[in-house]
């Protein structure tokens, strides 16, 4: 793990030194954002440049390459007139899941609304709804530590779709598993949630918790 305060100051004089002016917008994203490191996280940076082809990309790599840790670095890396065509739909989050280290996010982003919001949520739970049931079916030759394993990472996507749904409801983005979980009231919200920010509490019963928890979201928005 790294220390950020540290750390920020070397990624960023790296990247800059890579890409000069090019570079319209960096920042944060994921779980050290979220004060939710594990020794095993990535490090989640959004990069925006001018535009982006596979060079750049090895460019990125070289300049992480520069800094401790930065074999983690990974995340968000777009040019500009692709983040300007982004689906609306996932704007919110992403907006709202971003601390800008350099540069202005909003001025790159396009317009969005209430609306999109309401659809990336959809979107968002239709999408787990539809992993559930697959994953559901296709580890089930598996050991049964395997199946927990798969349910983990579920758990972890079902953080990001009761997130989003959440904001449609309360109109309130709430950024950490730990703030959220204080914020609600369903005890299923509440136990899926739980077992997201401590994985080893995971157990089979909750693949149904979860299909059931998906259906009744996909009917209610």
């Amino acid at each position: 793990m790294i220390d950020l305060g540290e750390w920020k100051p070397l990624a960023m004089a790296a990247l800059r030194e890579a890409f000069g002016e090019r570079l319209l917008c960096m920042g944060l994203q994921g779980s050290y954002l979220r004060g939710e490191v594990r020794p095993d996280s990535d490090i989640d940076l959004l990069v925006v440049l001018d535009h982006v082809d596979l060079t750049d990309l090895d460019h990125f790599h070289e300049a992480m390459r520069t800094v401790p840790e930065g074999d983690k670095a990974v995340g968000f890396t777009c040019g500009r007139d692709e983040l300007a065509a982004w689906p609306a739909y996932e704007l919110a989050q992403f907006e709202h899941g971003t601390q800008v280290w350099h540069g202005n996010l909003c001025a790159l982003l396009p317009a969005y609304g209430p609306a999109d919001v309401r659809l990336g949520a959809r979107v968002s739970v239709a999408n787990l709804y539809h992993m559930t049931n697959h994953t559901y079916l296709t580890t089930r030759g598996l050991s049964a530590d395997a199946r927990l394993d798969a349910l983990r990472a579920m758990l972890k996507g079902f953080f990001f779709s009761l997130q989003i749904v959440h904001a449609v409801r309360a109109g309130v983005f709430v950024p950490t598993k730990c703030e959220l979980l204080a914020a609600l009231d369903d005890s299923s919200e509440r136990m899926l949630l739980a077992h997201s920010i401590d994985p080893s509490e995971a157990r089979e019963e909750d693949y149904s918790a979860l299909q059931q928890w998906c259906s009744a979201v996909m009917r209610s928005l």
